[in-house]
């Protein structure tokens, strides 16, 4: 129903991870004007895209009062978001609609506790805003799902100096209490890989096309590597195509 829209990076400052994924040779988007941005984005052609952001832990401090207002799955999430420390935070799961209520009801059908529908937006560095829907689930450690972004967003053509082409696979650990939960959001999906494990999260991304591996200093936690080039080979250590 629902596939990979994007993964999460919690980083703890914005402009640092820029530069460094910059460096590393990704072509990096602000979500907004650089000088007040708070989040990142690195796109591909197609599939999911990657997000870097900040959340001060004091943020934490809204749990109640988000979640009295939008529900207790909602308030988790914030409080998961805003958790000190960088790396792999989160992972979003999308629909083609730019509303959710149907989603939500079809997902409490399945007895996926979810929060109330909260709509989002934000201002582009070019000042043309953005508008989207989200809605979170319960517990925090499961994907959330976003709505189709109005306008959309993704850039037509897109290159990163470093080879880079797209996401090959998404490592999610998945702990057996959590499995029900996770199969009715989306299952495995096209670049899901569940994986058991004692806690759910993310555990790796892996990309098409890399020409090398990537300094793990300046990834802020994140565990990024190099997949497969396509279904007849992958890439060996000097980035060269395998049988």
């Amino acid at each position: 129903m629902l596939k990979c829209s994007h993964i999460l990076c919690k980083v703890d400052d914005i402009r640092a991870a820029v530069g460094d994924y910059s460096s590393l040779g990704f072509s990096v988007e602000w979500g907004s004007a650089p000088e007040r941005a708070h989040n990142a984005l690195i796109w591909f052609d197609d599939g999911p895209f990657i997000e870097l952001f900040q959340l001060p832990s004091r943020f934490a401090l809204l749990r109640w009062p988000f979640a009295t207002i939008f529900g207790t799955a909602a308030g988790e999430r914030l409080a998961r978001w805003a958790r000190p420390g960088e790396g792999w935070r989160d992972l979003a799961v999308e629909t083609e609609d730019t509303e959710l209520a149907g989603v939500r009801a079809a997902l409490r059908r399945k007895n996926v506790r979810v929060s109330r529908v909260m709509k989002g937006k934000r201002v582009r560095p070019d000042g043309g805003t953005v508008r989207y829907q989200f809605l979170a689930s319960s517990p925090a450690e499961l994907p959330f799902v976003v709505s189709a972004y109005d306008p959309p967003q993704r850039p037509e053509r897109v290159v990163h100096p470093n080879g880079a082409r797209g996401v090959a696979r998404v490592r999610m650990g998945v702990s057996a209490a959590d499995r029900a939960s996770f199969d009715a959001l989306v299952g495995e999906g096209r670049w899901l890989s569940a994986e058991p494990a004692a806690t759910t999260g993310v555990l790796g991304v892996e990309l098409h096309g890399l020409a090398a591996d990537l300094d793990p200093r300046r990834l802020h936690g994140a565990v990024l590597t190099r997949g497969p080039v396509n279904d007849l080979g992958t890439v060996d250590d000097l980035g060269r195509r395998t049988r």
